[in-house]
């Protein structure tokens, strides 16, 4: 099972106030799980509102890179869906490879396209 970390553990680990939380998770930018904990990786988004908010990026500026990056991940899901349906057990497996695998080069051409638009190189 992936890590989880409570709510308590999430604000001190990103630094940020109970209200800061409220706030996100009400633009559904951090969503706990169905037990009220938090995937590991919440710590890293939450972490990244944070900081984008010292620029002043206000929470709903970031809807549309939450709506972008659940389409992104619905169509990686779509792609490998026939994979987790399959009856071989090794192809299911292969199934979560394959996630990442697409995940990864989704990332990466979001970088690269955030980049183009801007004109910048990241290093």
């Amino acid at each position: 099972a992936a890590a989880r970390i409570g709510r308590a553990g999430l604000l001190a680990a990103a630094e940020i106030e109970d209200r800061d939380l409220q706030e996100w998770e009400s633009y559904g930018l951090v969503t706990p799980l169905e037990d009220g904990s938090y995937d590991a990786e919440t710590v890293t988004v939450a972490s990244l509102i944070r900081e984008l908010g010292r620029f002043g990026i206000e929470p709903r500026h970031l809807r549309v890179m939450k709506a972008a990056a659940d389409r992104e991940a619905g169509l990686v899901d779509q792609v490998v869906a026939p994979l987790r349906r399959h009856r071989n057990p090794q192809t299911r497996a292969h199934a979560e490879d394959r996630t990442k695998e697409l995940a990864a080069l989704t990332v990466r051409l979001h970088s690269a396209l955030v980049q183009t638009a801007l004109g910048v190189r990241l290093p």
